[in-house]
């Protein structure tokens, strides 16, 4: 008794001890969370506004030259330094010293340049790698009034900075140059006026093409859909992923683009605003920076969920840790509860025990079906025009082409829509629906219209209808791609269809037809019949995606030149039914478990028990060969309805379980023979039979972190 007794009190103060241990573990995990995901909220905080800032000094300094060349050249010009014959000369060696210009002009005023020549403007802008002139006065009267709107050319590059002095020109489409442009100007004056009298002669104005400063913004690393654009002071845009936008003005779009509207509107420096796109589902962070040098702002959009990836993955992992650690505090609590290692309470901390492991396992499950999305991490998701016309400018250096001479990539709107989608085998899906095309530029793109399914192993494809420059076909296809049923049931497939223009090898690109749909939410199950059925699964979302794929031929074309090329897919983001997989595979485990420890529990050398039991080796080896065999076909039914390579999750039972009853099996035998093992005999074989719950639900508990840590 006084041994049983010291006995008693070392358990118990080992017991306090590793409550003591597990409980500070718990808390200095909790702290942790809490801390960490407060300090990696502020450090990507902080990184995201360093990037803006950083952005807005970088593109202040580049767009700084201007003002120096500007003010160098007018220097020039003023003091005499530089001939009005040597200006052309001057223009081409300063577009020369740098190349980062669109172009640089000096326009003089009528007759300013001689008595003989009403207007000269030579106009150095880069062309095929070389300098080029244009004579300004031998397209248009660059004297005329401005007028902004129409076909006539804009003058205001002239008038504002005889106007006004010197200074930032509101960015606008330049008729001579043929795209949209950044200026700065200010006049010079005729060398033999007086100081008094300071007649302008001129202006000289440097330029920079808002192509250029849209490629200074994109150079941000702001994840795959994330985007800056520069607005002015007047609010014209200056860069911004829709280049339709260029140019104009922002309170004409914030009209009908409320995106747009929501990130302007309350433009506060140093800080940054969190916005909600219910258009998209998505909360993005906005940060407003001035630009130096200008008065114009840089604003930055990151979208949180790309931001975020890291913390939630890091959260989740924690939060696994947590389960153990509370999981072993409240074991080695209960033993300190019941204050003792004999009789029954031996018997209620097996149970307790299991109990634990269970919930524990149980805990990881929802967090497993929390967490599932159909994303892939190579996809770049897109929800709206701006993320496509993000993710088409990050592609244009991957764009494949067809021959030496790429020309103007012609961009294909491609719709879908499915009405039907089946699991027909493990790694085959049945899909039916109808995919159209768009051809906006009326046939004279030279595409043969139509679409290949590259995964198809069959398909029956049909014209549907014909409108205009809109074209359906209906299609029935079964596709063969890669499932992942690693963590079946608790696992969630992407089942994704590639899209393919007939004329792939052409320089075309497809791309969503966005506005044939009311809403792109992956939420609202764009492209989907409202009444989808999926037999076992649930359809959590759809979208599409661009996926960059790599090839290692060049399908029989000689002057295809690159081997890697963005590919538009549609998906379907699925989720299986727990409950229809649980009854079918789990419960025959279940089962067999509780029979096993049945099996177990008749072990016995009483022989009033022996005789109630009929308890002898034999007896328990057919029990265990029986539910052998009962497993067996279990597991072969969930591989031929799976025939996966690897492990799936619910396999691991089935191991479990085989061990268990090879264990349970060899136990009998001992425990029927003489041979002398305390751990075997020990109280009619109480040690083994406590220990089954225990190390079942232990090692289910183990694996399960193990797969979805």
């Amino acid at each position: 008794m006084e041994q049983s007794g010291k006995h008693q009190k070392q358990i118990l103060r080992v017991s306090l001890l590793m409550c003591v241990t597990f409980l500070l573990i718990i808390v200095f995990l909790g702290y942790t969370y809490l801390q960490n995901t407060s300090q990696m909220l502020e450090d990507a905080n902080e990184n995201a506004e360093a990037q803006a800032k950083d952005a807005a000094g970088e593109i202040g300094n580049r767009l700084g030259e201007l003002i120096t060349i500007s003010r160098s050249i007018e220097d020039g010009l003023s003091s005499g330094e530089l001939q009005d014959e040597q200006v052309s000369a001057r223009l081409k060696n300063t577009l020369q010293e740098h190349p980062d210009l669109y172009g640089v002009v000096v326009a003089y005023q009528p007759y300013a340049y001689n008595s003989t020549t009403r207007l000269y403007a030579p106009y150095y802008v880069w062309e095929e790698g070389e300098p080029r002139l244009i004579q300004v006065e031998d397209m248009y009267d660059y004297t005329n009034p401005d007028i902004q709107d129409g076909p006539h050319p804009r003058t205001d590059w002239y008038h504002q900075p005889l106007d006004e002095g010197e200074g930032w020109v509101e960015p606008y489409f330049g008729t001579a140059s043929d795209t949209f442009l950044a200026l700065y100007g200010l006049p010079f004056y005729h060398r033999n006026v007086s100081s008094r009298e300071k007649i302008p002669a001129g202006i000289t104005v440097a330029v920079y093409s808002l192509d250029g400063v849209r490629d200074m913004v994109d150079s941000l690393d702001m994840g795959g859909t994330g985007y800056g654009f520069i607005i002015t002071e007047k609010g014209t845009i200056v860069s911004h992923p829709i280049k339709k936008y260029l140019g104009r003005n922002i309170a004409d779009l914030q009209q009908t683009d409320k995106t747009l509207q929501a990130i302007t509107q309350n433009i506060v420096y140093g800080k940054h605003q969190v916005i909600y796109n219910t258009f998209t589902d998505q909360t993005s962070w906005v940060f407003h920076e001035p630009i130096p040098s200008t008065n114009w702002t840089l604003g930055v959009v990151f979208v949180e969920d790309e931001t975020f990836s890291a913390i939630k993955t890091y959260q989740r992992h924690l939060l696994y840790t947590i389960t153990i650690a509370a999981i072993a505090f409240l074991f080695f609590l209960s033993i300190l509860i019941l204050g003792t290692y004999k009789g029954n309470n031996l018997w209620t901390m097996a149970i307790f025990f299991s109990v634990l492991c269970m919930v524990g396992m149980s805990l990881i499950w929802y967090l497993a079906l929390d967490d599932q999305s159909g994303y892939n991490s190579d996809d770049v998701v897109i929800l709206d025009q701006v993320g496509l016309e993000v993710a088409l400018h990050k592609f244009q250096n991957t764009i494949v082409t067809a021959n030496e001479s790429p020309g103007e990539l012609v961009m294909v709107p491609t719709g879908i829509f499915l009405q039907s989608l089946e699991f027909s085998s493990a790694n085959n899906v049945i899909v039916t629906g109808y995919i159209w095309q768009d051809d906006p530029y009326g046939n004279t793109s030279g595409l043969s219209r139509g679409v290949i399914f590259p995964e198809a192993e069959q398909i029956q494809i049909s014209k549907a209808y014909d409108d205009g420059s809109v074209r359906g076909w209906y299609f029935w296809a079964v596709l063969r791609q890669p499932f992942d049923y690693s963590k079946y049931p608790f696992d969630s497939e992407n089942v994704w269809i590639r899209i393919w223009n007939k004329d792939f090898h052409n320089n075309n690109i497809l791309v969503p037809d966005l506005d044939s749909y009311e809403v792109i939410r992956p939420d609202t199950k764009p492209g989907l019949e409202n009444d989808f059925v999926l037999e076992g699964w649930e359809v959590q979302d759809s979208f599409f995606s661009y996926r960059i794929n790599s090839y290692n031929t060049d399908f029989g074309i000689e002057d295809r030149k690159k081997s890697v090329s963005p590919e538009l897919y549609f998906n379907v983001g699925t989720k299986r039914n727990f409950m229809s997989s649980f009854i079918p595979d789990m419960v025959p485990i279940i089962v067999v478990t509780l029979l096993l420890f049945a099996v177990l529990m008749i072990s016995t050398k009483h022989e009033q028990k022996k005789d109630l039991y009929g308890f002898n080796s034999s007896t328990v080896l057919a029990y265990c060969a029986a539910l052998f065999f009962v497993l067996v076909v279990s597991h072969v039914s969930l591989r031929e309805k799976l025939p996966t390579d690897g492990i799936i999750y619910l396999e691991y039972f089935y191991f479990i379980l085989y061990f268990a009853i090879l264990f349970v099996s060899v136990n009998s035998i001992l425990f029927a023979s003489n041979t002398k093992l305390n751990f075997i005999h020990f109280e009619d074989n109480l040690i083994v039979k406590l220990l089954f719950w225990p190390v079942i639900t232990m090692l289910a508990l183990g694996i399960t972190l193990v797969v979805f840590y």
